[in-house]
C-alpha cells in the first residue's frame, strides 16, 4: 500500500466478527414496505417459488393472506407448517410453531409479519426473538416488516398520523439483515387497491381512508420507507469502501452519547439517537447518571425501560454517579471520546437556575450538543408513586410543635431578665436543631410557628402581629431562610448517605458474593454461602446450574441451590443458557415461568445460569442489577475455577507426555542394537533354515516398531529440519519400493510415473519414509493378491501423488482419525503401532505438504500427497501453473 490510509482495527475487528456471525447463522431476508397493502407477503412467496425451483427446501411456517386470492395462490406448492394451538382467554388461537421449524431444520423458512406479538404461553412475547433463535440455528429466513414498526422511527411515526404504534421490532435486528429490499408502491396505486377492497374489506377500508390511510400520511410513510432504504445502502456501501481500503476520508472516531433519565422523554430520546447513529454508521452510548435522590417505584419504571430500549437498539449503557448531571455527562464524553452528545430540548429557562442543555451547552467545549424536542413516552403505572409513611410524617410534625411549645414557655418565663430579642435567638437555634433530624415540612412549620410565637408573645407591642422595626422583620425573614437552608442541606446529605449506605450494601454483598465462592478452599461450600449471601440480600430462592465439561447445561441444579427446576423451568434456563439472555418471569422470553434464569455470562463463555424465584409481583430495577452483578461475579468464579483445572490438567498432560517420550527414547535406542546383533546373525546364517526365516521377519517388524518410536520422538520434540535438495521422482519411489520389502511382494503393484516428471527440491529421506509408509499401510491392510496402484503427477499448484489400494476401504468418520498418533482401524492385523500414518503427516507438514484419505469410488482406499509449486524446479512449475 502506498498511501498512508490505516484502517480502523476497531471497525476491522467488527467486521471479522460480523463476517464470523453470518458464517455460523442463518441468514435473514426483510421485505420491508411503507404500509399494509403495497405487496410485501406477495414478493417474499415470488422470491421463495424462485428459491424452491433452485432445488433450496422451502418450508412456510407462518403466512398471512389476509384474504387475498393473488396471494394465496402462490401459497399453492409450498410446504406448510403446521400452527400451533393456544388457548388464551377462553379462544383458540393459532400461532407459529417454532420448535416444530427447528425440529424440520428448512433451508429457507417464511416467516411473515416480523413485529407480530405472540399469544400469551408463547416461548417468546414478539415474533422477532423467534426468528433470532431461527436464525442462530443456520436457518435462513424470510420476513416482511412496515416501516412504521421500526422501534426507532416510533416518534416519527406517531408525529405524522397521530398513531402510537405498539408493535414494535428493534433496529438491531434490521443490522442482521443480510438483504433488504424495499417494496414499493406508489400512493395512488395504494388508494386504488384500497378502494377496490384488495387490501381491506369494505367495512375496514372507509375506517382506514378516516384514519391511517390518509394521502398526506401515505406520502410522508413512503418518504420514511425510501429514506431509510437508502440510509441502509449508504452503509453497505461504507462497508464496501472499508472492505476495499479505500483512502478516500470518513469520520472513524465518530461517537454519540445520550443521557437516560427517569422521565417519560428518555425514551423518545434513545430512537432519535439510533437514528442518527445508523445515519453516520457510528456507535453510540446511553448514559444513567446516578444521583443521591432515590427513585419512586415510578421513576425505576421509567429508567428500565429507558436502559432497556438502548441495549435493545444496539447501544452500550453506562452507569455514573454524580450529584451534577451535566458535568457527568460531560465527563463521559470526553473520557469515550464521544463527538456528539444528544439533550432534549427544555420548556423554558428558569429564572433562578440554568436548565440541563444550557449546562451541557456551556461546558461543552469541542463536543458538539444536538438539541431535539422528545416526546412523551408512555407514563409508569398509576399507584407506583411512593407516599412516605403516615405514622413517620406525622411524629415529625408533632416533635417540631413539641420543641417549639418547650421553647416558646422557656421564652416566656426567662422574658423579664433577657428581654424580647434573645427568644428570637432561642426560636433559631431550636430551627437549626429541629432541622437536622426533621423532614424540611416540618422544619419550615416550626419555623412558621416560631415566627408567630415571637411576634404575637414578645415582640412590643406585644399580643399582637404588628412589628415596626426592620431589624425584627429581617429576624422573622431569617428564620424562614436559615430553615430552608438548613432543611435543604439536611435533606440532601440524608439523600446521599441512604444512597452511599445502598451503594455500601451492595457492594458489601458483591464482596461477600466474592469472597465466599472465590476464597472458600472447598469450592462447593464456597457456592452454597454464595448463594446464601444472594438470597439474604433479594429475597426468595436461589437455584444454580452449571456448564458440564462437554459444555452443556447441567440437567440437574447445584447442590446447594434452594430450590430443584422441573422439566418446564429447566427447560428456560436452558434457553437463557443457549442465548445468553435473561429469560423466565418478568421478563419477555417465557415470562410463564415461576423463575428468572440469568446466564453467566463471561467474554469468553457461558458457564451456566442463576434462578430466583419470589412471590413478588414484580423484579424492580435495583434488584435487577444487583441479581446481574451477582451473576457476573459467580460466572468469574467459575470461569476461574475451570481455567484452573485445565491450567491443572494440561500440566498432568504435559509431564505424562514428557514421560512417555522419554521412555520411548530410551527403549527405542536400547533397542536399535539388539536388534542389529539379531538381523546380523541371521544374514550370516542363511535363509535356508526355515526358524531364521521367522526371526528375520519379527526382526523387521521389530525394527520398523522402533523407527516409528523414534521418529514420532523426532516429530513431538520439534527436531525434524528438512534438508531439501533436487530430487528425481523417479529414485525416491524406487527406493520406497525397495525399502518396504517383503510386505509388497504379495500384492502386485501398478506405477504410473509420467516420463516428464520434474525434479523437486525436498528431503529425500523424509518424502521416501512417507512413501514407504503409505506402501506398507496398503500391503498390510488389504487382502493378499489384492492390487495396489501408485501414481505421480504434475498439479497447477505442484506435484501429487495418489496411492490407492483395493481393500475394503475406510470406516466412516476415519477419513481423518486414521492420521493420529497410536490409532488403528478395527480388524486391523496385530503387530503395528499405529504411527505410521501419523509420522506421514508429521513428516509432509514439515516438508510444506499435506495429505488426505478418504474411500475412492471403485471401492478401496485412496491416499494423496500434494507438495506445492515451489518445489518444483521452476520451468516444470511454470509448465504446471498453465499460461
Amino acid at each position: 500500500m502506498t498511501s498512508d490510509y490505516r484502517p480502523d482495527p476497531d471497525r476491522l475487528l467488527a467486521q471479522v466478527q460480523r463476517e464470523e456471525r453470518e458464517r455460523r447463522a442463518g441468514r435473514l431476508f426483510i421485505f420491508l414496505g411503507m404500509c399494509p397493502g403495497v405487496g410485501k407477503t406477495y414478493a417474499m412467496l415470488q422470491a421463495a417459488r424462485q428459491r424452491r425451483a433452485e432445488g433450496v427446501k422451502v418450508l412456510a411456517g407462518v403466512v398471512e393472506t389476509h384474504g387475498r386470492a393473488e396471494t394465496a395462490v402462490l401459497l399453492e406448492g409450498l410446504e406448510l407448517l403446521p400452527q400451533r394451538k393456544i388457548e388464551h382467554g377462553g379462544h383458540l388461537l393459532e400461532e407459529f410453531d417454532l420448535d416444530a421449524a427447528l425440529s424440520l431444520r428448512p433451508e429457507l423458512l417464511l416467516v411473515d409479519e416480523l413485529a407480530h406479538t405472540n399469544a400469551t404461553g408463547s416461548r417468546h412475547s414478539k415474533r422477532y426473538q423467534d426468528v433470532l433463535e431461527l436464525l442462530d440455528s443456520g436457518i435462513d429466513v424470510y420476513t416482511t416488516l412496515n416501516v412504521q414498526h421500526i422501534e426507532s422511527q416510533v416518534d416519527t411515526v406517531r408525529q405524522i398520523t397521530g398513531v402510537t404504534v405498539q408493535e414494535t421490532v428493534p433496529d438491531s435486528i434490521l443490522d442482521r439483515a443480510q438483504e433488504i429490499q424495499l417494496i414499493d408502491l406508489s400512493v395512488e396505486k395504494l388508494l386504488q387497491r384500497m378502494a377496490e377492497g384488495k387490501v381491506y374489506q369494505s367495512e375496514r377500508a372507509h375506517a382506514a381512508f378516516d384514519g391511517f390511510f390518509r394521502e398526506g400520511n401515505l406520502t410522508a410513510l413512503r418518504e420514511m420507507a425510501l429514506r431509510f432504504t437508502a440510509e441502509r445502502v449508504d452503509r453497505d456501501l461504507e462497508d464496501f469502501r472499508r472492505a476495499r481500503r479505500d483512502s478516500s476520508p470518513w469520520k472513524t472516531n465518530a461517537r454519540l452519547l445520550v443521557g437516560v433519565a427517569p422521565t417519560p422523554y428518555s425514551e423518545s430520546l434513545v430512537r432519535w439517537t439510533r437514528r442518527a447513529a445508523a445515519r453516520i454508521g457510528c456507535p453510540w452510548i446511553g448514559v444513567w447518571v446516578e444521583g443521591v435522590k432515590p427513585l419512586r417505584p415510578g421513576e425505576e419504571e421509567l429508567l428500565a425501560r429507558g436502559l432497556a430500549l438502548v441495549r435493545k437498539l444496539g447501544g452500550e449503557v453506562v452507569h455514573v454517579t454524580g450529584n451534577d448531571v451535566a458535568s457527568a455527562l460531560l465527563e463521559v464524553a470526553r473520557d469515550r471520546n464521544v463527538g456528539q452528545i444528544v439533550v432534549g430540548k427544555s420548556d423554558g429557562k428558569r429564572f433562578w437556575k440554568s436548565t440541563l442543555t444550557d449546562r451541557v451547552i456551556a461546558g461543552s467545549g469541542d463536543i458538539d450538543v444536538c438539541v431535539v424536542r422528545p416526546f412523551a413516552g408512555k407514563k409508569p403505572k398509576r399507584g407506583s408513586e411512593v407516599v412516605p409513611p403516615a405514622a413517620s410524617r406525622w411524629k415529625d410534625y408533632a416533635s417540631a410543635a413539641g420543641l417549639t411549645a418547650l421553647v416558646t414557655v422557656a421564652a416566656w418565663l426567662a422574658a423579664p431578665l433577657t428581654g424580647y430579642m434573645v427568644p428570637a435567638f432561642g426560636y433559631l437555634f431550636a430551627i437549626v436543631l429541629g432541622s437536622l433530624r426533621w423532614e424540611r415540612g416540618a422544619t419550615l412549620l416550626m419555623a412558621a410557628v416560631s415566627g408567630f410565637a415571637w411576634n404575637y408573645l414578645f415582640i412590643p407591642p406585644r399580643f399582637t402581629f404588628h412589628v415596626d422595626k426592620p431589624e425584627d422583620m429581617a429576624m422573622l425573614a431569617s428564620f424562614f431562610v436559615i430553615a430552608l437552608a438548613m432543611g435543604h442541606l439536611t435533606t440532601r446529605l440524608r439523600l446521599r448517605e441512604t444512597a452511599e449506605r445502598q451503594r455500601q450494601r451492595h457492594t458489601d454483598a458483591l464482596l461477600r458474593v466474592t469472597q465466599q465462592a472465590a476464597l472458600n478452599p472447598e469450592g462447593a461450600r464456597g457456592l452454597e454461602a454464595a448463594l446464601r449471601v444472594i438470597e439474604s440480600i433479594l429475597g426468595g430462592q436461589v437455584a444454580l446450574l452449571t456448564r458440564q465439561d462437554d459444555h452443556s447445561l447441567g440437567s440437574g441444579a447445584h447442590a446447594a441451590s434452594a430450590f430443584q427446576p422441573g422439566d418446564t423451568e429447566f427447560a428456560v434456563a436452558a434457553w437463557a443458557f443457549a442465548n445468553h439472555q435473561i429469560a423466565g418471569r418478568f421478563t419477555d422470553t417465557l415470562p410463564s415461568a415461576e423463575a428468572t434464569w440469568f446466564p453467566l455470562q463471561t467474554a469468553t463463555s457461558t458457564m451456566g445460569v442463576l434462578g430466583l424465584k419470589r412471590q413478588v409481583e414484580n423484579l424492580d430495577f435495583t434488584e435487577r442489577q444487583a441479581m446481574e452483578a451477582f451473576a457476573l461475579q459467580l460466572a468469574l468464579v467459575l470461569e476461574k475455577e475451570h481455567f484452573i483445572e485445565a491450567v491443572q490438567h494440561a500440566e498432568r498432560l504435559e509431564e505424562g507426555e514428557k514421560l512417555r517420550r522419554a521412555l520411548f527414547d530410551s527403549v527405542s535406542h536400547e533397542l536399535k542394537t539388539p536388534i542389529a546383533v539379531i538381523r546380523a546373525a541371521v544374514e550370516a546364517g542363511g535363509r535356508e533354515d526355515p526358524r531364521l526365516v521367522e526371526i528375520d521377519t519379527a526382526s523387521r517388524r521389530l525394527q520398523r516398531i522402533v523407527d516409528g518410536l523414534l521418529q514420532m520422538t523426532r516429530l513431538e520434540a520439534s527436531v525434524i529440519e528438512p534438508r531439501p535438495e533436487w530430487c528425481d521422482v523417479n529414485d525416491i519411489v524406487s527406493d520406497a519400493i525397495e525399502a518396504t520389502g517383503d510386505a509388497l511382494k504379495r500384492h502386485p503393484l501398478k506405477l504410473d510415473l509420467p516420463a516428464d516428471l520434474p525434479l523437486v527440491k525436498t528431503d529425500h529421506n523424509l518424502l521416501e519414509q512417507c512413501l514407504i509408509n503409505l506402501l506398507h499401510n496398503a500391503a498390510v491392510h488389504t487382502p493378499e493378491g489384492t492390487r495396489i496402484e501408485f501414481s505421480a503427477a504434475r498439479l497447477p499448484q505442484g506435484i501429487g501423488f495418489t496411492l490407492r489400494d483395493h481393500g475394503k476401504g475406510l470406516g466412516e468418520g476415519e477419513e481423518r482419525r486414521i492420521f493420529g498418533k497410536f490409532y488403528r482401524s478395527p480388524g486391523a492385523p496385530a503387530g503395528g503401532t499405529g504411527l505410521g500414518l501419523s509420522i506421514v503427516k508429521g513428516f509432509l507438514r514439515a516438508l510444506g505438504g499435506e495429505v488426505a484419505a478418504r474411500n475412492h469410488p471403485a471401492g478401496g482406499a485412496e491416499f494423496t500427497i500434494r507438495l506445492p509449486a515451489e518445489t518444483m524446479e521452476p520451468s516444470a512449475a511454470a509448465i504446471a501453473s498453465g499460461p
